[in-house]
């Protein structure tokens, strides 16, 4: 699993994308990757939407590998997880992207920004829409990076009831993923055990009613069984643990 923007994108350009899929352990599949002979890789690490944050070592791998450009999207480096910006003088077909709508909270601006190769960004430079950002979203995007004591307040903060999310949901027995993102991706058992697609289903439309809205992705087999949760208030996330145990008993 991966954005799922980026499909609609390569279908956009009349372009083939080929998927190299991952199994439940979560680990690039660097021989496949090679295989594929692609022009172009996207990678999102932290991954969307697992929340798992791919090693150095593993994203060093495909780069001296492949013969493509690596694009690394990063929208979600800033909860944790190592950055491969510290690659970037050794790969020039490395490309890292990042996006204001997260750690900044500037979702609906559609502002961002990629760091890459000076010959990279030459090319990207000549084929980007001149009319690509407006002014009202460099100005937001500009206050918002010089607010550092506000972004780390609210950075730490989702990383501390990230953690406390996790320790209730580990107390319920749930498998859920090492997330270095601003959500959890879990996969929830019922009363008696089980778990599976029916069974996280079920806590999806148990959930809506009680007015918690959570994100699932029943079309692909790797996340079919979890649900996505994104950290919210102290209050957000006590509604979401109380809707979940009262399902739990009554699952």
């Amino acid at each position: 699993p991966s954005y799922s923007l980026y499909p609609v994108v390569v279908g956009m350009s009349g372009k083939g994308m080929i998927d190299v899929p991952f199994t439940r352990s979560m680990e690039l599949d660097v021989e496949a990757m090679v295989a594929t002979n692609a022009p172009v890789f996207f990678l999102t690490s932290p991954n969307a939407p697992t929340g798992v944050a791919f090693p150095l070592t593993a994203i060093e791998a495909v780069l001296q590998r492949i013969d493509g450009i690596l694009v690394v999207d990063e929208a979600y480096v800033d909860f944790g997880g190592e950055t491969a910006v510290t690659l970037l003088q050794q790969y020039e077909n490395l490309v890292v992207v990042r996006t204001f709508s997260k750690s900044y909270a500037l979702a609906g601006m559609r502002v961002g920004f990629g760091m890459a190769s000076a010959g990279i960004i030459a090319m990207l430079d000549r084929v980007r829409d001149a009319y690509n950002v407006d002014r009202v979203a460099q100005a937001a995007a500009q206050a918002a990076f010089e607010d550092i004591e506000y972004f780390e307040s609210q950075r730490q903060r989702v990383i501390a009831t990230r953690a406390s999310t996790l320790a209730q949901l580990d107390t319920l027995g749930w498998f859920t993923y090492p997330s270095a993102a601003n959500f959890l991706f879990t996969e929830p058992q019922n009363g008696a055990g089980e778990s599976g697609a029916a069974v996280a289903a079920s806590l999806f439309d148990h959930l809506k009613q009680a007015h918690v809205l959570v994100r699932y992705f029943p079309s692909h087999p790797l996340t079919c069984s979890f649900i996505r949760v994104s950290i919210g208030t102290d209050a957000e996330m006590e509604a979401f643990l109380t809707a979940a145990t009262s399902w739990l008993n009554h699952a």
